[in-house]
């Protein structure tokens, strides 16, 4: 047969071989234990060897039937097929109690061992120790320095662990780069083992650098120069007090010092504020050798921390202004102003209290202020409002002059948190945080129209009727939209109508005056001398309809309404005069 066919046979041979020769190895140890064991253990086994050897010779294809063959191939498929749905153990013992009905069958016991147990042990064996060997898990042991650091899943682990003590490590006193070596060995791993990451081993390998580092011995530190006691003259030791870095004193003891200066504070420790302090840095706490002639009492010190200081006032002369107005407002004498100094231009004013007071004249006042003032912060919310804008859009679909509005416009809104400091309640400072848009603004769209307006020329050039008062009334419809006086003088009344309405006159009479333009803010304007003796005046027209010195009758066709001049909006300004009189138009005409 070829080599391939004697695969399995040679196989099961040479663990048969393997088998006998670890019972033979046994049987020597025995021997050199005790002979008479030895003795007695080859006369037992001298027959098993013989049906052993018998049956490897058995088991070559040449010598073994086909049915053994058979049978036991299909002994040890169904042994594997068992340990599958099974387990290992209920396998072998299912195989083992057939086994035991087979010799029982066979009567014989020794051959059948032979021939059934050897082979199915000896697969059992190898089946186990490749069951275990499959089923063990193994990792990476590293050490360092002779110690165990602990068991890595591979040796990957150990090169990421590497770099990043590399990178650590440069914080301990080591000459240039560190780089950490280790042994690696494969170890199963066992149930207490647990399996590290690269975080972890670096970790042990960095605190055992530590510790390596930490056992340095010392280097000897050169012995120091011999202290000298520094010579400070006739200066004492004392507390010195300092204002914005300036001496104004100084104590033995400050305790009174600091209490006089916690009372400043203390009423304004209310909870309300993040911080409370001065305007000014104090600093009082540290020792120091000061000359004798600066040491003073505490009360001298306390007196001028809480006592006030001369500081100047500007005031700028205003159009107006004289020296008593200004000591008025002041609080100060006629004489206390005059002695205060003044400049103008840069110049100095010589005679201030003679010379005439120019605009822009300064003058220093003095008046006094706490020599130091309580500071306090505290975090507020900020409101700006943001003005929206308003957007113009042309419409050539309104008639000129005419506006509509598509959207109100809305303001906005930010807020900011910022840190504003605070004296004697005022906001002199402040920090802004951060800013929010906590609304947005809504632009206003105004369409404005652009459409040319057009005259009605055919409209009636007389009317009987419109009116129940002594007059017609002067528009072709309309409506009073401003009174007489009105709260600015208002010389007439407003009758607001369409761009274009006809414009009657009220009352039969003489046009004295036609004027265009601006015309005095009447823009397009008839002045019309009435046969009662009245003048009415018909303003802002758009277009007249009469010339001057036109004889007009009541009712008769004289203009057009319009925005002309001094207005805002298509009206007629509609006025009646007497002798330089402005009278009531309302008591000679109404709508009907």
């Amino acid at each position: 047969m070829s080599g391939k066919n004697r695969g399995p046979s040679a196989g099961i041979e040479s663990v048969g071989r393997l088998v006998c020769s670890s019972a033979v190895t046994a049987v020597s140890g025995l021997k050199n234990a005790a002979s008479a064991g030895q003795a007695h253990m080859k006369r037992s086994l001298a027959p098993a060897c013989r049906d052993f050897s018998a049956f490897l010779k058995g088991l070559k294809p040449e010598n073994r039937p086909a049915n053994n063959r058979n049978s036991i191939v299909e002994s040890l498929s169904q042994i594997g097929r068992r340990r599958k749905i099974f387990g290992l153990r209920r396998a072998a013992a299912m195989s083992g109690r057939e086994i035991l009905l087979e010799i029982k069958r066979k009567g014989n016991p020794l051959p059948s061992i032979i021939n059934v147990v050897f082979p199915v042990a000896s697969m059992a064996f190898l089946v186990v120790t490749v069951n275990n060997v499959l089923a063990t898990d193994y990792g990476v042991e590293v050490e360092y320095d002779g110690e165990k650091i602990g068991v890595v899943s591979g040796e990957e682990v150990l090169g990421e662990a590497q770099c990043v003590v590399a990178d650590r490590v440069r914080y301990y006193d080591t000459d240039g780069d560190y780089y950490v070596t280790a042994a690696l060995s494969i170890t199963p791993i066992a149930s207490g083992d647990s399996v590290i990451d690269e975080n972890v081993l670096a970790r042990e390998m960095e605190n055992r650098i530590s510790m390596k580092y930490d056992e340095k011995p010392a280097e000897e530190e050169p012995s120091a120069a011999p202290v000298i006691e520094e010579d400070h003259g006739d200066k004492i030791k004392a507390y010195a007090i300092r204002v914005d870095g300036e001496l104004i004193g100084a104590v033995k003891d400050y305790s009174r010092i600091e209490s006089a200066l916690d009372n400043l504070m203390m009423p304004y420790d209310t909870g309300e504020y993040l911080e409370i302090g001065f305007d000014k840095d104090v600093e009082y706490s540290e020792e120091e050798y000061v000359d004798p002639k600066d040491i003073l009492p505490q009360d001298i010190i306390i007196n001028t921390l809480t006592g006030s200081e001369a500081a100047p006032e500007y005031y700028e002369v205003q159009p107006g202004d004289s020296l008593w107005k200004i000591a008025e407002a002041k609080g100060m004498s006629f004489e206390e102003l005059k002695g205060c100094f003044a400049t103008y231009e840069g110049k100095v004013v010589e005679n201030f209290g003679g010379d005439l007071l120019k605009v822009g004249t300064l003058i220093q006042i003095d008046s006094e202020e706490p020599f130091l003032e309580v500071e306090c912060k505290k975090e507020v919310t900020l409101r700006k409002t943001v003005p929206f804008e308003t957007i113009t859009l042309q419409d050539p679909t309104i008639p000129e002059g005419q506006t509509v509005v598509d959207a109100e416009g809305q303001d906005g809104e930010n807020r900011s948190r910022a840190i504003v400091t605070y004296r004697d309640g005022v906001a002199v400072r402040k920090k802004v945080l951060d800013t929010v848009v906590y609304t947005e603004p809504h632009a206003q769209i105004i369409r404005v129209g652009t459409m040319a307006p057009a005259i009605n020329y055919n409209v009636p050039e007389f009317i009987t009727d419109g009116g129940t008062g002594d007059y017609i009334w002067p528009v072709g419809g309309g409506y009073i939209s401003s009174h007489q006086g009105d709260g600015r003088g208002h010389k007439g009344i407003d009758i607001a109508a369409p761009f274009g309405t006809p414009i009657y006159a009220a009352a039969s009479g003489t046009v004295i005056s036609a004027g265009t333009g601006w015309n005095g803010g009447y823009g397009t304007a008839l002045f019309v001398q009435n046969d009662d003796g009245n003048v009415t005046v018909y303003a802002h027209q758009s277009e007249l309809a009469a010339d001057l010195g036109d004889y007009v009758e009541a009712g008769q066709l004289i203009g057009y309404v319009g925005s002309t001049g001094d207005s805002t909006g298509n009206h007629l300004h509609f006025e009646v005069r007497y002798d330089g009189k402005y009278y009531n138009p309302e008591d000679f005409v109404s709508q009907s």
